[in-house]
């Protein structure tokens, strides 16, 4: 009776620390080191503010890609992109997911020149 009680507390704790570990591993991030401004628009259709950005090695995609302003980035993240905009600087982001477009930029940063 020992074993069986064992061996479906181990199952469990297999079960529970694959659970844990894969949503991880599935969830990686795409960081772009160089990226132009082409466009920054606004659509209360969606969660964020829209912009479309050019990865400049073509590395992660090749022509402009529309992504989206995650929540959390808010006014603070508008007004990193517009500064970088005006200046005509590109950035370093961050994108949700697998970097398709329609994915949410998470974290920004204007490069210097």
């Amino acid at each position: 009776m020992k074993s069986k009680k064992t061996s479906t507390l181990m199952a469990c704790v297999l079960v529970l620390s694959g659970l844990i570990i894969l949503p991880g591993a599935a969830g990686a991030d795409v960081d772009v080191s160089n990226c132009i401004i082409a466009k920054i628009g606004a659509d209360p259709r969606f969660e964020g503010p829209p912009v479309q950005l050019d990865d400049t090695s073509d590395a992660n995609w090749t022509g402009n890609r529309q992504f989206y302003l995650s929540q959390e980035l808010g006014n603070q993240g508008l007004a990193v992109l517009l500064t970088a905009y005006a200046m005509g600087e590109t950035v370093w982001v961050r994108i949700a997911g697998d970097g398709e477009s329609g994915s949410l930029v998470t974290v920004i940063f204007v490069n210097k020149k």
